[in-house]
């Protein structure tokens, strides 16, 4: 029986990696039955997983790919290519699909030299998200240990959970404050001592998506609403942006020889601000100006340090 399961998994994860590779290799140029067969015999990862093959296979994947990720795939008979033809994957299958992008890159190169090179960082707490996405689907306050950044002092908090947040390569955990009752963010790095109690609550109403819809990062500016900003980026760093937006709001307002400028939809709080700053001589606010002169004086508070 055991090895009848294994055998199910083992084929399960095979499907998976073959839609996968699929899609990547198409989403970087159109190819033909034969060049994604000639790419998939380059991959060890393919060939552990014996991901190459027939063309009526590859047919049927095509169909489950449109089924489960919403990417049509079609056939360019004049140049007899296979290429995306509609592409509307939503962001937790992309984040997984790139995640096992990533591991595939790491596994072919390990051994050989410093061709993959990573950031040197901290624990993101990452250890405990399985228990806390327990914890919310099953409605359990947690407890846990946590340390304030601007004074290390150290806590105990009871938390009704409600939701994950990802923001600018950190996680968080947004819910309840059994102190005061209020929503809170709770960065995974600065907890420890995590425990899942057997306390039930009730749901707690919090739309985390609508609340933080208008927001730059992790910081909901609740007191705060929404304005229209314009900033003003060099060609060079614009058309960095262009490729990375700052906020899912930005649209081009301007674009020319000398500058591109984006127009925002978003709140105003410290973090995009901070955000803002980063870019130094690369960027202005040119509205509102209520904004400019917050900028301007922070940049002149800067000079004075000097």
């Amino acid at each position: 029986m055991n090895y009848v399961i294994k055998s199910i998994n083992m084929s399960v994860d095979q499907t998976i990696k073959r839609y996968t590779k699929i899609i990547s290799l198409l989403r970087r140029r159109p190819m033909s039955y034969e060049e994604i067969q000639d790419e998939m015999s380059s991959d060890p990862d393919a060939i552990e997983y014996k991901l190459l093959t027939s063309q009526r296979t590859l047919q049927r994947d095509i169909l489950a790919i449109a089924s489960i990720y919403e990417i049509e795939i079609a056939s360019d008979k004049s140049q007899n290519r296979y290429y995306i033809k509609e592409d509307v994957e939503d962001i937790e299958t992309k984040r997984l699909r790139e995640s096992y992008e990533l591991v595939n890159a790491i596994k072919m190169s390990k051994g050989l030299g410093d061709i993959l090179t990573f950031e040197e960082r901290g624990s993101l707490g990452t250890n405990h998200m399985a228990g806390l996405i327990h914890a919310i689907q099953k409605k359990l306050i947690v407890e846990f240990n946590y340390i304030k950044y601007w004074d290390s002092s150290k806590s105990t908090r009871k938390v009704k959970p409600i939701s994950l947040k990802e923001s600018r390569n950190r996680w968080y955990l947004i819910g309840e404050d059994g102190r005061d009752g209020k929503i809170k963010n709770f960065s995974l790095d600065r907890i420890s001592n995590l425990s899942i109690t057997s306390d039930k609550f009730k749901p707690v109403t919090y739309d985390v998506n609508k609340e933080f819809k208008d927001c730059f990062g992790i910081i909901n500016g609740s007191d705060e609403e929404p304005i229209e900003v314009i900033l003003s980026f060099t060609l060079e760093q614009g058309r960095y942006i262009q490729s990375l937006p700052i906020h899912h709001s930005q649209q081009v307002v301007v674009e020319n020889r000398d500058e591109i400028r984006f127009g925002y939809f978003i709140k105003p709080t410290l973090d995009f601000k901070m955000e803002i700053l980063s870019y130094g001589n690369q960027v202005k606010v040119i509205s509102p100006e209520s904004l400019q002169d917050q900028i301007k004086n922070q940049l002149m508070n800067a000079f004075k340090r000097y």
